[in-house]
């Protein structure tokens, strides 16, 4: 799997933001009223985060041992690649969820600071904000200690280029 890049994140949060955006706007021309973060978002971000921890937590081990190791400490005991996998791909999945969710809560706030008057229900949007943004941070640490090279394999041999770290180009027998 390739590590999450930044466009990744990006075109969620900037869809769900445009998406909420113009769903609120309707409903606040026909009278409605801006919509707040209920108290099952705001227990529901930052418990996603911990079960996430619990469930990576054999992976940051092994990969906080590895660099141990690296050190001349004892080799530690390998993580079950499918488990790893796993753990990797709901990491994935939850930093992408969490960029929906952060351009959900962008949205609600904007909408809430252009009010005439900003109501006092902005804190949970912002509160729902900043889990977003925290879920999105625990997905991609776990992600890069998904990301495990043998101990002495500090740099790639090459890239997809052809060109190796160093740059200088390899040479094909022709």
């Amino acid at each position: 799997m390739k590590p999450t890049k930044f466009l990744t994140l990006l075109m969620p949060t900037v869809i769900a933001w445009s998406f909420v955006y113009v769903a609120v706007r309707l409903i606040t021309l026909n009278g409605g009223s801006i919509p707040v973060a209920t108290n099952t978002v705001l227990v529901t971000l930052p418990a996603i985060a911990v079960l996430e921890l619990v469930f990576a937590w054999p992976v940051l081990r092994y990969s906080r041992e590895l660099k141990k190791f690296v050190a001349g400490d004892v080799r530690p005991k390998r993580v079950d690649p499918f488990y790893a996998t796993k753990v990797l791909a709901l990491a994935k999945a939850t930093s992408i969820a969490g960029a929906l969710f952060l351009g959900a809560a962008i949205a609600l706030v904007l909408m809430q600071l252009g009010a005439p008057v900003v109501p006092d229900s902005i804190l949970l949007n912002f509160i729902a904000l900043l889990e977003s943004v925290a879920l999105i941070a625990v997905a991609l640490h776990i992600e890069r200690a998904c990301k495990i090279r043998e101990p002495g394999d500090s740099k790639p041999q090459g890239t997809e280029t052809g060109r190796s770290q160093t740059g200088s180009t390899e040479s094909s027998p022709a």
